[in-house]
């Protein structure tokens, strides 16, 4: 019997014999998410100081759980944040971001849990692109039922912020139809890489995670599931 992961892969396969089936949504969703309504904070620049070398750096890259109870600086957590979503050029009205992204439509959005942050308050905060700023949606400590999402993983508590990744997914499906699943998946991975090799650099611990109660997450983040939904997250603090 052919299973669910077997079905999905075969049906969205691209093959010479049959064009890939046109998109049925009509309208585009919006390039970035925005929540106009709540406080919004500037993230400093991420600045281009001299550290190790990208060899250096990537064999440095480990996963690590354990983290000290210890706040990181606003400025690396600028860093980290413009690793998976900086704009690298804006260029006919597109803004090109740091990280390679399917047809350049960026259909994954990026929050941010503060545990210990210089200078933030506690809350979960959306990475507003356009701006690089931190919106907070929603204020105070999210950590435990956060934790509890993550089945349980003592590490989405004990570390510094914890990125989380939605997918809005018919921002890529409406130029990719079901293939676009794949795709959103790839764009994940690109921006998880690049939280482990920028906390690296850091002389900072990451490890993401793809263990989580899905609906749990979604809640925390206050997404419905449907049009957008958690994919992935990634844990980053000082080593203990």
């Amino acid at each position: 019997m052919e299973t669910l992961g077997e079905k999905f892969q075969r049906e969205t396969k691209y093959s010479r014999r049959e064009r890939p089936p046109a998109s049925r949504i009509l309208s585009h969703p919006e390039d970035y998410k925005a929540y106009p309504e709540t406080p919004r904070f500037p993230l400093p620049p991420p600045g281009e100081e001299p550290g190790p070398g990208v060899w250096q750096v990537m064999g440095a890259r480990r996963s690590v759980r354990d983290f000290a109870p210890q706040a990181i600086s606003v400025e690396d957590l600028s860093r980290l944040a413009w690793s998976v979503g900086g704009v690298r050029e804006r260029r006919w009205g597109f803004l090109f971001r740091v990280v390679p992204s399917a047809g350049a439509l960026y259909p994954v959005e990026t929050y941010v849990m503060v545990n210990r942050v210089e200078g933030l308050k506690r809350g979960v905060y959306h990475l507003h692109v356009p701006t690089f700023s931190l919106e907070l949606i929603r204020e105070g400590d999210h950590s435990p039922s956060l934790t509890q999402a993550a089945l349980g993983q003592d590490m989405v508590a004990s570390c510094s912020v914890v990125f989380l990744w939605t997918a809005v997914i018919d921002r890529c499906r409406i130029k990719y139809g079901e293939r676009a699943f794949r795709y959103i998946y790839l764009d994940a991975g690109h921006m998880g890489q690049n939280l482990y090799l920028t906390a690296a650099a850091l002389g900072l611990g990451c490890c993401t995670i793809g263990a989580f109660f899905d609906d749990e997450v979604n809640q925390v983040l206050g997404v419905d599931g449907l049009e957008e939904t958690i994919l992935y997250l990634g844990v980053v603090g000082v080593p203990a």
